[in-house]
């Protein structure tokens, strides 16, 4: 499921991310807002997203991935998509990173998936699809 989740996160990453720092160098904005803001239209991105399309961003429906939550209201989302924030942080980002994928390795939840108290889960409604039960093997 770690390669779906990587998947799932590249294309959201090519659908928000790339569009927005490019679209931010283009327009010549000042250097801190370059760096911000993509990372901010990344968080609103998914908290719409995962609060208003039951659980799924479009990357995470490419994935067949469901992102489960005890409730999933913009704020309960808000909070797992804050923590994201930490991986982008400069100096230690990469801490955060290396220790939440060491903590998937263990737990099979992210850093994010803790703070937020989510689950990433294949989406049921599909369950009889043959793409799934081959992941399954």
């Amino acid at each position: 499921m770690l390669l779906l989740r990587l998947l799932a996160f590249l294309i959201d990453c090519m659908i928000i991310f790339l569009p927005s720092t490019m679209l931010s160098y283009l327009l010549m904005v000042p250097a801190g807002v370059t760096i911000v803001l993509p990372q901010l239209l990344f968080v609103v991105y998914n908290m719409i997203c995962l609060s208003s399309f039951e659980g799924k961003t479009i990357g995470k429906h490419f994935a067949k991935l469901v992102v489960f939550t005890n409730q999933r209201n913009i704020l309960t989302v808000g909070m797992r998509e804050v923590a994201k924030l930490l991986y982008f942080l400069p100096m230690i980002g990469w801490l955060f990173f290396t220790g939440s994928f060491f903590l998937y390795l263990g737990t099979k939840k992210t850093l994010h998936d803790i703070l937020g108290q989510s689950v990433v889960g294949f989406n049921k409604k599909q369950g009889n699809d043959q793409y799934e039960r081959n992941l399954l093997r």
